[in-house]
């Protein structure tokens, strides 16, 4: 049998700053996928918002009332409107 060492070779020891290269990295990761997510919203999602904005003049439509007849929003123009897109009917 042969004997037993009781300390430990050079390799097996720790490195410094192992730890802190695992973190910095990762915190680096997910900033950039958090950046590359924002960047993407911004370049692909911010295209497709509504036209209507607060200042602005809302599109014009017609909308079919129940007893058949329609409105037109320019024939509402300087009274107030509210649209309700959650009704239950």
């Amino acid at each position: 049998m042969g004997k037993r060492k009781l300390t430990k070779d050079a390799a097996s020891k720790p490195v410094p700053g192992r730890k802190t290269s695992w973190l910095f990295w990762g915190i680096s990761g997910l900033a950039a996928v958090v950046v590359a997510g924002v960047v993407g919203y911004l370049l692909f999602d911010a295209g497709r918002l509504p036209e209507a904005r607060p200042g602005k003049i809302a599109p014009d439509f017609t909308l079919a009332l129940f007893d058949g007849k329609s409105v037109t929003l320019s024939s509402l123009k300087g009274r107030p409107v509210l649209l309700n897109f959650w009704s239950s009917t």
